[in-house]
């Protein structure tokens, strides 16, 4: 469980420089959005037929991975591409750090988790580090005007939807596999995004270059699809809260990245947030330590 949360920060952590990697190409966003899911989901599921995996669904059930398709990825990620058209992807990942707070609140008041006080200070911690980290300074003054402000609230109210789709996909988890679930609702969601594409972007000069396509390529193979399938499997075997703490970890793989490989400059500050953010991590999921401990207990058996 722990090899598969850092192999998920890790990958998830690379995707907002991708993603602007692919916007300032010329990729449309809603067009590269909708590409990405459509391609992963049916990657997917076509996977899942090959090995006769792929069970049939009701109405209902098909209906409810739609929804959450909505939510979790079509609402988030229509405002997270958009977004990185005026603003920083580091800036971006700050942002999405928000989800954890309103998945924790929802699921506090939904009975998925209980109110203690480590969660207020995990909460603190998390969004403190991260702070720190991107460096919420007067130096991101600069990112301002009317699109820049519309981005920041529409990152940031994004997360709340996303963050009532993970919560309420939990429950839906005991009937479909997190595979299925993740090529279903990336499918559903890939109609809304071209929708959008369709209404509000001209698409007809779109030129694919060798950047766009590999940024394309990660983002539909290792993100969405090994990535993701992590994300889901996590949030069936603990809560939504848990799993979706990568956004925290994500900006201090930002800088150390940025460190190994453009030679950025580490500052005292941005190892605080780091610190902070690790030890917000461990605070908010206590409750998931625990049990992890004490399953890893059960197994062992004791000598005789």
């Amino acid at each position: 469980m722990l090899l598969g949360y850092v192999v998920m920060c890790l990958v998830f952590g690379t995707t907002f420089l991708t993603i602007k990697i692919g916007i300032e190409d010329g990729m449309p966003p809603f067009l590269f959005a909708g590409l990405r899911f459509f391609i992963a989901g049916a990657l997917i599921l076509s996977v899942l037929f090959c090995r006769r995996q792929l069970q049939r669904y009701s109405f209902k059930e098909y209906r409810e991975m739609a929804w959450l398709g909505f939510l979790m990825t079509t609402i988030p990620f229509a405002a997270l591409y958009w977004a990185e058209q005026y603003v920083p992807s580091g800036l971006a990942a700050l942002l999405v750090a928000t989800a954890p707070v309103f998945t924790t609140i929802i699921g506090i008041y939904t009975g998925q988790m209980r109110f203690h006080w480590y969660v207020v200070a995990g909460l603190t911690l998390g969004i403190a580090g991260t702070a720190l980290i991107v460096g919420v300074t007067p130096n991101t003054a600069e990112f301002t005007g009317s699109h820049a402000y519309i981005s920041k609230a529409a990152i940031v109210l994004a997360e709340c939807a996303f963050a009532v789709g993970a919560i309420r996909s939990k429950k839906i988890m005991g009937k479909v596999s997190p595979s299925a679930f993740n090529g279903f609702q990336m499918i559903f969601a890939s109609v809304g995004l071209f929708v959008l594409s369709l209404i509000f972007e001209n698409t007809g000069g779109v030129a694919f270059s060798s950047a766009s396509l590999l940024a394309l390529f990660y983002l539909a193979i290792v993100a969405s699809i090994f990535a993701s399938n992590i994300y889901y499997w996590l949030v069936k075997e603990t809560n939504a809260t848990f799993p979706t703490t990568w956004t925290y970890v994500a900006p201090v793989i930002a800088m150390l990245v940025g460190a190994i490989f453009l030679q950025e400059k580490i500052s005292l500050s941005t190892i605080a947030g780091g610190a902070g953010v690790l030890f917000g991590i461990i605070l908010l999921n206590w409750q998931t330590w625990e049990k992890v401990l004490d399953r890893k207990g059960k197994k062992e058996v004791p000598l005789q």
